[in-house]
């Protein structure tokens, strides 16, 4: 593209508005905006012709990556966690600020161009932060910024941060904020998709504890969405809706006191692991009472490191290449990580897991800090050729389902192609996270208040010949598991978008009621469909 070109692009996006002042602006959207680029080449679609022009429009260092940029293009096509989803977009582009990223977003609207968006890349369905030569990747990891507001209320977080950045930013300040379990996990995608977090059982979900989001929309405006302005629906729908009205270029959290936790992380054999999971539902019943408690888990089928392979630090860094929301020491048999919100030398709450007799400490328990734990459950994710996909279901807490469900996978699991790997994580969720959702303005999950379970079980594996065998084997656990919940009436029809797999129904999940609402605001805000139209996939409502 020429200069001259560039500049009539530059001067046709500067005649679009691209903030909406909350005085001037009415609280529907106007459907009738002034098309954008009216100046460029006629892309149509074509995503090589749409990649030019981004590449001419947008400034900076490594603003825009195309492949034959090589080895820096490759560095941001790997940032996705799972190698499946390492696909080869047309280019990478990677706004600064708001204002490019609505320039962005009107360069592909205007042009037809298929994209999909990333965040932190820790979601392992390909196609969804990820697209292949058909589209334009746009990457949010230079929106990274974490700024506290002057009364230390609220943090402004954007959505490229990764959480261990967030934590090293607040926590020295005695702060912190409702958000991700373990360090590389980007921000936008874990708070789009509701967020697990240590503090769940206090304060909710991470998307309970957002006070506003700033929100690039379809025709390039960016508007600021909270609970008491004119823009309350569009951020009712952000929990829950997802990717569906926009691009989130910040999240306004409440922040909290950092204070210290009891940090205790075991190991048990592999013929203990009905009892330990007998150990969860009890733990449901009476120590999950205790909101100060909380714990990660899983029963491991995979071989991992030994105990010598992680150094001892500040606090204990993982230096083993499988960086994950548990602790995996052992070859066989259940780990966990058992984690009060207080210093103290042993809690209650946990007398379920206690009372289980032998274990093999994997490190002194102590008292320690959110980076201690941070540092606990791995600084980096794997890299190379590790390839991740897992799906989740949901049901009432209940401990005989729960031994019965472990069988089922470890019996699928035996199928698994050589050198694939499982490892089965039950996530036992207390009623107050649902109770605190609606406490906190209401979110778009249609929980029930009753103790439940979400899963978040995968497979691990490197040959990329071996993909539809492990989808297929995936599948038959999800619907083999369900089936079995069903049988017993236990099931709860929610799904953990967090950890969802690629054919999961997560948003008929919330109920009809919900989805309406979903795609109500999706017309107000979109009204020219680009995010169901262009955006390459994702839990969207168009799927429904």
């Amino acid at each position: 593209m020429t200069r001259s070109l560039r500049s009539a692009v530059l001067t046709a996006l500067a005649v679009i508005p691209t903030v909406r002042s909350l005085a001037q602006v009415p609280v529907s959207v106007d459907s009738t905006a002034a098309p954008v680029l009216r100046s460029q080449p006629n892309c149509a679609g074509d995503p090589v012709c749409t990649c030019k022009v981004l590449r001419e429009t947008l400034t900076g260092i490594n603003a825009t990556l195309l492949p034959s940029d090589g080895a820096t293009y490759e560095d941001f096509e790997d940032e996705n966690y799972s190698a499946a989803c390492r696909l080869p977009a047309a280019c990478i582009v990677n706004p600064k600020n708001a204002q490019e990223v609505s320039t962005i977003i009107k360069i592909l609207s205007e042009t037809g161009t298929k994209f999909a968006i990333r965040s932190g890349g820790h979601n392992y369905i390909p196609g969804f932060a990820n697209v292949d030569e058909s589209g334009v990747l746009v990457s949010l990891s230079n929106l990274n910024s974490t700024v506290l507001s002057d009364d230390k209320k609220t943090a402004k977080i954007g959505p490229g941060n990764r959480w261990q950045a967030v934590y090293e930013a607040l926590v020295p300040q005695g702060l912190t904020v409702v958000g991700g379990r373990v360090g590389p996990v980007g921000v936008g995608g874990l708070v789009l998709g509701g967020g697990l977090s240590y503090f769940a059982t206090q304060r909710g979900l991470a998307f309970d504890n957002v006070k506003s989001y700033e929100v690039v929309l379809a025709d390039g405006s960016i508007v600021t969405a909270s609970a008491d302005n004119q823009y309350s629906d569009l951020y009712k729908g952000l929990r829950g809706g997802a990717t569906n009205f926009g691009i989130v270029t910040n999240y306004e959290l409440y922040t909290y006191p950092a204070t210290n936790f009891y940090i205790d992380a075991r190991a048990y054999s592999a013929n203990q692991t009905a009892d330990f999971l007998r150990a969860v539902a009890e733990y449901q019943e009476e120590g999950q009472l205790d909101p100060l408690s909380s714990y990660v888990t899983t029963t491991s089928l995979l071989d991992t490191p030994p105990v010598s392979s992680y150094l001892w630090k500040k606090g204990y860094e993982e230096e083993s290449g499988y960086g994950s929301n548990f602790i995996q020491l052992l070859p066989t048999g259940p780990t966990i990580l058992l984690l009060y919100n207080e210093p103290v030398q042993q809690a209650k709450a946990f007398d379920a897991f206690y009372n289980l007799g032998a274990y093999s400490p994997i490190l002194p328990a102590f008292n320690g800090s959110l980076l201690d734990i941070m540092a606990l459950t791995g600084s980096r994710f794997s890299t190379g050729n590790v390839r991740t996909y897992g799906e989740t279901f949901t049901h009432k807490a209940d401990a005989d389902l729960m031994v019965e469900l472990y069988n089922i996978f470890t019996d699928e699991t035996a199928n698994l192609p050589s050198g694939a790997t499982g490892v089965w994580v039950p996530n036992p969720i207390a009623a107050s996270v649902a109770t605190l959702g609606k406490q906190n303005g209401g979110n778009l999950l249609g929980l029930q208040e009753v103790p439940q379970q979400w899963y978040e079980w995968f497979i691990t594996w490197t040959d990329s010949t071996q993909d539809q065998s492990v989808w297929d084997i995936s599948q038959r656990i999800t619907q083999r598991c369900t089936d079995a919940v069903n049988a017993k009436n236990m099931s709860l029809p929610y799904l953990f978008m967090n950890t969802a797999g690629m054919k999961q129904n997560v948003l008929d999940s919330f109920g009809s009621e919900n989805v309406a609402f979903i795609k109500a605001v999706a017309a107000k805000y979109d009204p020219g469909n680009v995010f169901q139209r262009l955006q390459n996939n994702g839990f969207l409502i168009r799927n429904l």
